[in-house]
């Protein structure tokens, strides 16, 4: 399950080429490949394999070979279908659009959400120097210091910018990563070090913020949309292809958090359960539950 379920159920999420028939949701999956095109290689009949895809919620669904990732062997399907979104989202957040280097400070927004905890761990994983994790209450503290945060900041009233300054001794982060959006623009310039980058992943929070255009150019500040929606198939399979040329393909310390594996019959109550913020970690749909 992913956040834009929800949106697509709305109507506030749908597809650019949404095609004639209704939309399905669901943006990944993970299985056997059934079968092949006469042209591919690499994958074969058998392969337990993750993938992005449009239309995830499906007992079968045809993806570009280009985009199929091998599920580590230690891996179940489950955790397959939960970590394949994120890790290629984060990995593009952290690594093109941020161009995060060894030692550079990151700055996570809505860390407990899933992608959030999976771009604390891949920061991690690449490196980064001191990394910062901002939350709304204090339930994923203990497991956002496991996945690798240094510091995780309960933003109130007051916002978290200065905080973020004390943390860095007034220097500011080089690599923010905000799933939250427009409320916390005003903040991210503020904290910002000089030359960072903010990278705008989600909208939970809303599309339209404050941006101090003085601060950003005196700081030579960069802001990166990035979205999977506008990308074609190409430009999605070189996501795929950086990843792997960063990650060792057993995936060993990114291995997702998991909340709960429902019956994919249940798509009703999981939905309910993301909406509801209960839950840490990925709620996964399985065919193999009915």
């Amino acid at each position: 399950m992913n956040r834009a379920d929800l949106g697509q159920r709305a109507g506030t999420h749908q597809p650019v080429n949404p095609g004639s028939g209704p939309v399905v949701v669901g943006l990944d999956a993970a299985g056997d490949v059934v079968t092949v095109g006469s042209e591919v290689r690499g994958v074969h009949v058998g392969d337990r394999v993750m993938a992005i895809v449009s239309g995830g919620l499906s007992e079968e669904v045809v993806v570009d070979a280009a985009l199929v990732i091998p599920i580590p062997p230690a891996w179940t399907y489950a955790e397959g279908a939960a970590a394949i979104l994120g890790l290629m989202t984060e990995h593009n957040a952290l690594r093109t659009a941020g161009e995060l280097e060894p030692g550079e400070t990151v700055l996570v927004h809505a860390a407990a959400s899933t992608v959030g905890l999976q771009c604390v761990q891949l920061a991690k994983y690449l490196g980064a120097g001191l990394i910062i994790a901002t939350v709304r209450t204090d339930r994923a503290t203990d497991l956002l210091r496991f996945s690798g945060a240094d510091h995780v900041v309960e933003v109130g009233e007051a916002g978290f910018a200065n905080r973020v300054l004390e943390l860095t001794d007034g220097r500011g982060v080089d690599v923010i990563v905000d799933h939250v959006g427009g409320p916390y623009l005003a903040d991210n310039i503020r904290c910002a070090a000089l030359r960072g980058r903010v990278v705008g992943v989600g909208r939970l929070g809303g599309a339209h913020g404050d941006l101090d255009l003085e601060a950003l150019a005196f700081k030579r500040i960069s802001i990166i949309g990035v979205t999977f929606r506008t990308r074609d198939a190409a430009e999605k399979a070189a996501i795929v292809t950086a990843l792997l040329s960063d990650v060792d393909p057993a995936f060993a310390a990114l291995r997702p958090s998991i909340d709960r594996i429902l019956p994919w019959t249940e798509v009703q109550q999981a939905q309910d359960l993301m909406a509801a913020n209960s839950h840490l970690g990925k709620i996964v749909l399985s065919l193999e539950n009915t």
